[in-house]
């Protein structure tokens, strides 16, 4: 049976998060690889959420393996596979795609990344 993909995750609703209608980052500053990790920290609080931009979109997600329950990236800013094609969790090898965040391949297929609640507005991208 294959899972649904789910809601967007509002950041408001995460503890030590910003609000909504926080810059989360410009489109321009993304690397050429257009991946980049975003840390939002409070006291104890760690929530880790990544950008991944492919040709003409952009996908926010919740830097969380469904499988592992690990951060995908293990190399910084680089969320892509060798081939720059699919997002990899570097912990046990699963494939996502890098629009819609299901897993193609591994241990997890057919589960999804946790997509983030946002908005593109001139560029920036903004929590909702």
């Amino acid at each position: 049976m294959k899972n649904s993909a789910p809601s967007p995750l509002s950041l408001a609703d995460l503890e030590g998060t910003p609000p909504t209608g926080t810059l989360l980052f410009n489109v321009a500053d993304l690397p050429d690889h257009g991946g980049k990790e975003i840390i939002f920290a409070e006291g104890r609080l760690r929530t880790s959420i990544f950008v991944q931009k492919t040709d003409d979109a952009i996908a926010v997600f919740l830097n969380h393996c469904p499988h592992a329950g690990t951060p995908l990236n293990m190399l910084g800013d680089r969320f892509l596979d060798i081939r720059g094609k699919n997002i990899l969790c570097r912990t046990h090898g699963a494939t996502f795609d890098r629009i819609s965040g299901e897993c193609i391949a591994g241990p997890c297929k057919g589960r999804y990344l946790t997509p983030i609640a946002c908005r593109i507005e001139n560029g920036a991208v903004i929590s909702l």
